[in-house]
């Protein structure tokens, strides 16, 4: 455990490559970044606030499907639309209902609302710890639910022009 000094003198002192140590912090940029661009570590920021939305994530869950259900809805109305279409559905309906169900999200947060979420789209802080952190929590005590050996991986996301394309599922118990 380190508590200041040079980065540099660290990675001599354990005989440790850069992807060899875990640093954890909590300023995504005096921390993480720095630590990810100058040594090539392993980032964990520890984001105490995570608890509350955790918290908030869990108990108003019907909020946040009611808003996914909308904004699916709202893309079935386009998906047979291209442009040569002359057809514009009324989405001012489904438009209201996103703001008011948006509004009541953001309102479980408290006057600051959510720091990770603006309805169902992501806050320029979450997009950032999603690139520059390799692990977050609220807090490092965290780490102890998982043995040494545990390999953490993101999950898999696709991108844009790839989740228009229907997969097949593949059983790993075959």
């Amino acid at each position: 455990i380190l508590l200041s000094g040079s980065s540099d003198t660290v990675c001599d002192l354990l005989g440790a490559k850069g992807k060899d140590i875990l640093y954890i912090g909590d300023h995504i940029f005096g921390d993480i970044l720095k630590s990810k661009k100058r040594q090539g570590w392993r980032t964990f920021l520890v984001i105490p606030e995570l608890a509350q939305e955790l918290h908030v994530w869990t108990d108003k869950s019907a909020l946040f499907e009611e808003l996914q259900s909308l904004d699916i809805f709202l893309a079935e109305l386009y998906k047979h639309l291209d442009s040569s279409s002359n057809e514009r559905p009324d989405i001012s309906s489904i438009q209201r209902r996103i703001k008011k169900v948006t509004h009541d999200m953001d309102m479980c947060y408290g006057m600051m609302g959510s720091l990770f979420r603006s309805g169902s789209r992501q806050t320029l802080f979450a997009s950032q710890v999603m690139r520059y952190a390799d692990l977050y929590a609220a807090s490092f005590i965290n780490l102890l639910y998982y043995p040494f050996s545990y390999l953490f991986r993101a999950a898999h996301v696709l991108m844009p022009h790839e989740s228009t394309v229907e997969h097949t599922h593949v059983d790993i118990n075959e």
